[in-house]
């Protein structure tokens, strides 16, 4: 059996055992992350750290349902950088490891669910 990076029982427990309401959540996920991350790049890429940490703060929300600590972790700290002003050179470098770590988990999460 494959170790899964994600985890589901928040959005089970959510749930109350709906299964469609877990998939559609999971479709979620895979269809605004991408868009959620470019969101967070643009604002980077033009410096703009002050909208690049509120999109981070938004976004941290959603690794929350799926168990993603540890991106939970990557995109606090990139608001945490953006709001303080300080550190901002750190921020590219801490998109690509969310960027590359959401994408790992939407490729998980296609496998498993057949999407």
């Amino acid at each position: 059996m494959v170790e899964k990076s994600y985890n589901l029982e928040y959005l089970e427990s959510i749930s109350g055992g709906d299964q469609n309401f877990v998939k559609d959540m999971v479709q979620t996920f895979i269809t605004n992350v991408p868009e959620d991350i470019n969101k967070i790049k643009n604002w980077a890429s033009m410096q703009n750290w002050q909208k690049a940490a509120e999109d981070s703060h938004k976004f941290a929300s959603s690794l929350l349902f799926l168990g993603l600590d540890n991106l939970k972790n990557i995109a606090n700290t990139i608001e945490v950088l953006g709001i303080k002003n300080e550190g901002v050179d750190q921020i590219p470098s801490l998109i690509d490891q969310l960027e590359k770590g959401c994408y790992q988990i939407i490729n998980e999460l296609k496998r498993d669910f057949n999407v």
